[in-house]
């Protein structure tokens, strides 16, 4: 009888501790795939960094283009003293300020800038003067 229940109480630790290895296995396995999908969501929020600030990078340097272009197309107008006006480009748009001889140099220097390739929108605030 003796040998029974130590037979038993064997058999009863021998399963025990089966069934600890298999839960430490099922623990290991879900920390392995907790692991790799806290991995791949973390190289996933860094693409998605990575391509917005390439984005940002190519709106800068668009803006910079239209912003040369713009100056490039007031300074050929030779009717135009384009001395005096300056040109920022933010998102597309272009703002022109700056003092002109004539309104019509003001309303030439707007019309310029809308004709440059990638411009969206133009915010003429030149005004005539010396």
């Amino acid at each position: 009888m003796a040998s029974v229940k130590t037979l038993s109480l064997v058999s009863l630790m021998a399963l025990a501790s089966l069934s600890l290895a298999a839960c430490s296995q099922d623990s290991a396995e879900d920390k392995t795939e907790q692991a790799m999908e806290s991995a791949k969501d973390t190289a996933d929020k860094m693409g998605d960094a990575a391509e917005q600030k390439m984005e940002e990078a190519g709106e800068y340097l668009s803006d910079s283009a239209i912003t040369a272009k713009v100056k490039t197309a007031l300074f050929d107008n030779g009717g135009l003293d384009s001395s005096k006006i300056t040109v920022e480009t933010r998102n597309k748009t272009v703002y022109l300020s700056g003092t002109v001889a004539t309104e019509n140099d003001a309303e030439t220097a707007g019309q310029l800038a809308e004709g440059v390739e990638g411009v969206e929108d133009v915010e003429n605030d030149i005004v005539v003067g010396n």
